[in-house]
């Protein structure tokens, strides 16, 4: 597996990835139509292009093959971390968190946080995050239940 910063030519597998792994691994945890307004079957290029741009995002490369993916701020903002259903549970997203979260510390950054899905929160609280709020966010005109998380990476 290999880790390797984003390219501009990756987006169409992090697209791809994105709703897989929604449609797939989120699954048990939401209803068909939170599914699909979390991750419509048509996504908008020029909008991920966007969300990605002021980004840090990182990708785990398996034969060419886009594993899984992390987007985080200079904040301590983790905003996505996501893995294809054919690799999950292949500690891609564990070694992709560890990646972001050791790029943060050694720029100072004390807390990484994040809005985490029902799906997520198991492995965020497997890492060490507490969950600080539950929150309904809206998407597409849909309620989704998720978790504000945080941890605390050095002194502050």
């Amino acid at each position: 597996m290999n880790i390797r910063p984003y390219e501009q030519s990756d987006l169409q597998q992090v697209i791809a990835l994105f709703g897989a792994s929604v449609h797939s691994l989120a699954s048990p945890f939401y209803t068909a139509e939170q599914l699909a307004a979390w991750a419509p079957p048509e996504q908008d290029v020029g909008r991920w292009r966007q969300r990605l741009a002021p980004l840090h995002t990182i990708v785990a490369e398996h034969d060419g093959v886009i594993a899984g993916f992390a987007s985080y701020e200079a904040n301590g903002h983790l905003d996505f971390l996501y893995t294809h259903p054919g690799f999950a549970r292949q500690g891609v997203a564990t070694h992709l968190y560890g990646c972001v979260e050791l790029a943060l510390h050694g720029v100072g950054v004390s807390r990484v946080y994040t809005e985490a899905s029902l799906a997520a929160r198991p492995f965020f609280e497997h890492c060490g995050f507490q969950v600080d709020t539950e929150e309904f966010v809206e998407i597409r005109g849909t309620q989704l239940l998720r978790y504000a998380m945080h941890k605390q990476i050095c002194a502050a």
